[in-house]
């Protein structure tokens, strides 16, 4: 008798707890990581805060208002040593997620009023979900500085011609001067084009010149800054000597006020012609350099030109004239001309100044004449500037303002006409 095979379906007992088996533990190994996860972001919440907390204090101790004596103020004798204190996170977006509760420390020794820098250490500390100990700490140097000085930045500039400038310097010495070591003396060499010879020596206490050198052509200001040079002065031409110094612009079309502040235009090709009329000046009476180009694509590229010029003391140390503006060919290009009618190579030239009119008490305000009156005995002039414009618009003018730190408003002070081109 033949029997029929039947087949066996479904999941036996042991695969069924196989396959939960396997299931148990990645259900296991997936709680485990959720539980990591959540740790790390409850600590990285947590350390945030931390360091919130630490950065705070610490910029409340750098926004001190005085050095010390303030009540009711932080100051900088204030910054001290605090031992470690709860601290309070109440009233932020954190507050009751964070689950722990931080202490803040500050280390900060005990220093002089008077010292230039104070160390400062915060440190916030904490106790995690795990019961771990966890701390951020921040370490800086705050200096003492009175508040009140780094709040005089917004002043405008000293225009007092005695006012020292950078480098514990008079404002007459060239910014681009170098020192002489072991002196009281800087040495410039101002701009004056390929193959100049020609060297000033500064003292920095008076900013008047007090020497004339011939020097290499290859040299510079930075080359004759040894002591070779200076104990060679007995070769330069003694002198007395008072510095007008500025910049030359030029307008690109139509000069606006902001064209003004940065113009933007190619140079041309000049030089500087100051004609005294004050007497009892050495001959020559006056020396002047730039440091404009006859090449016409060179000038193109340049935005400036940079002119220098001397004033050969009298007795008085005072002197009075004009500074104007002479135009000169170009050895590839076309010529330029100062005059009043429009045209496409005729320009006007505007100055700098705050004045509204061309009368002037104070030669540093830049008048359209210098005189014996406006001159501080023995001081130099510098920033006395220049925009050039087309002939066919007026000079950008502005309603100077105490507090602004750039002049915009020019007048007229070359237009070809007698008026303003004979002193």
């Amino acid at each position: 008798m033949m029997r029929r095979q039947t087949s066996q379906r479904g999941v036996s007992l042991i695969e069924a707890i196989v396959a939960l088996g396997v299931m148990a533990f990645g259900m296991l190994a997936l709680v485990g990581v959720q539980t990591t996860l959540r740790g790390s972001g409850d600590l990285a919440r947590q350390r945030t805060e931390a360091m919130r907390i630490a950065q705070e204090t610490m910029e409340n101790y750098r926004a001190y208002s005085a050095m010390a004596g303030t009540p009711g103020e932080i100051d900088f004798s204030e910054i001290a040593t605090v031992a470690r204190a709860a601290v309070a996170v109440a009233g932020t977006a954190l507050d009751g997620r964070l689950n722990t509760t931080f202490y803040s420390t500050v280390v900060a020794p005990a220093v002089a009023n008077s010292a230039a820098m104070k160390p400062v250490a915060v440190t916030v500390d904490w106790t995690d979900r795990n019961g771990a100990f966890q701390a951020v700490e921040l370490r800086s140097l705050i200096a003492g500085v009175p508040p009140e000085l780094p709040g005089s930045l917004a002043l405008p500039p000293s225009r007092d011609p005695n006012f020292a400038a950078p480098r514990g310097r008079h404002r007459s010495v060239p910014i681009t001067a170098f020192a002489l070591p072991d002196s009281q003396l800087s040495v410039f060499k101002p701009p004056q084009g390929t193959g100049g010879t020609v060297a000033w020596v500064f003292n920095n206490l008076t900013g008047l010149v007090t020497n004339l050198c011939t020097v290499d052509a290859s040299s510079t200001s930075a080359s004759l800054a040894n002591a070779t040079f200076r104990d060679n002065l007995a070769s330069c031409t003694s002198t007395t000597a008072q510095l007008l110094s500025g910049y030359v612009r030029f307008a690109n079309g139509h000069p606006t006020v902001a064209e003004a502040e940065s113009p933007n235009g190619g140079t041309l090709n000049l030089t500087v012609v100051l004609a005294l009329t004050s007497t009892g000046h050495p001959s020559p009476g006056t020396s002047c350099f730039d440091d404009s180009t006859d090449n016409a694509m060179e000038a193109a590229t340049r935005r400036e030109v940079v002119y220098n010029c001397l004033i050969f003391s009298n007795t008085a140390r005072t002197w009075s004239g004009r500074l104007r503006i002479a135009p000169q060919d170009f050895s590839n290009g076309a010529d330029w001309d100062i005059t009043a009618t429009p045209g496409t190579s005729n320009y006007k030239v505007c100055r700098y100044t705050p004045l509204s009119t061309n009368a002037g008490t104070n030669n540093i305000d830049h008048p359209l004449d210098y005189t014996t009156n406006g001159s501080l005995a023995g001081a130099g002039l510098t920033n006395q500037n220049f925009l050039v414009i087309s002939a066919s618009y007026n000079c950008p003018t502005e309603t100077p303002a105490a507090d602004d730190p750039f002049n915009s408003n020019t007048l007229l002070h070359q237009d070809g006409s007698p008026t303003y081109d004979n002193p």
